[in-house]
């Protein structure tokens, strides 16, 4: 039994230094890259819908405009070779840290960080691959409907409250992380660019924490209100920012802040621990 363990452990170590090759490591930081390129297209159609113009300020947004460019079938999958690049290296680091961690506390911490990083980057290389191979996602509906199945679901009311404070619990985080700058130690000494990548990426995450914690707010509105069309995701929250009195100004500020968050990751790539 004992020889199985070890033979299980060693090969889970032999895949996970596989994962960590040099080349998938280029090839992960380049999912820094498109990232960054996502996010400051969506705040460039979230400033389009401040001058009264139409878009879905959101991840398929972003990532249908590029499919619509020249060139665009290539740069979706660049995009998705990247991202899944990126959230296997997570699902390493998710290996290394469980097995080289000696507090189990913090083992686990940090092990449910990467793999939720990983989850997030796998969902963002699937969207590429989806519009790559000419298909199309409208983020706004898989949301409603996603939480029309959750609300049907035994206590899907209960989850869905709980889901949503967990996106609002996480956007918090953002914003703590941007105030505090803890954003810094994930990347090596930025050198003469350290003022700039520290303000870019405190504007950053504090927008991305503010846009998170609205879509937690929509999704707790539509359990309360027994109405899934009232959760409809990042684009909806963005919307519901600029509905508000003062909200063109409000929405034109998350804009630029997400545009910023997109310039961070960008420099992450350059700059991020690997």
């Amino acid at each position: 039994m004992g020889n199985a363990s070890e033979k299980a452990n060693r090969a889970v170590s032999e895949a996970a230094s596989a994962s960590r090759s040099p080349a998938l490591r280029m090839l992960a930081r380049t999912g820094f890259v498109f990232i960054g390129l996502v996010h400051i297209l969506i705040g460039v159609i979230a400033l389009q819908i401040v001058r009264g113009q139409g878009g879905e300020a959101d991840q398929s947004g972003a990532i249908g405009s590029l499919a619509s460019k020249p060139g665009g079938t290539f740069l979706l999958w660049a995009g998705f070779a990247a991202c899944a690049a990126l959230a296997l290296w997570m699902v390493s680091e998710a290996v290394f840290e469980a097995r080289s961690e000696t507090d189990s506390k913090k083992k686990l911490k940090e092990a449910a960080a990467a793999v939720g990083k990983a989850v997030v980057f796998g969902f963002l290389a699937f969207t590429f691959a989806v519009f790559a191979s000419g298909g199309s996602k409208n983020s706004s509906q898989s949301a409603s409907d996603f939480t029309a199945k959750l609300m049907a679901a035994p206590a899907g009311v209960v989850l869905l409250v709980a889901v949503g404070l967990a996106v609002i619990g996480a956007g918090v985080y953002y914003v703590y992380r941007g105030v505090t700058r803890k954003f810094m130690e994930d990347l090596q000494d930025p050198g003469d660019a350290r003022t700039a990548v520290e303000w870019i990426g405190t504007i950053g995450y504090a927008a991305k924490g503010v846009v998170l914690a609205v879509v937690g707010i929509l999704m707790i509105v539509a359990a309360a209100t027994a109405d899934p069309s009232k959760s409809s995701g990042l684009d909806g929250g963005l919307k519901t920012l600029g509905s508000q009195p003062y909200g063109v100004f409000l929405l034109a500020a998350i804009a630029a802040g997400l545009v910023c968050y997109g310039v961070y990751s960008m420099a992450r790539a350059r700059y991020g621990r690997f």
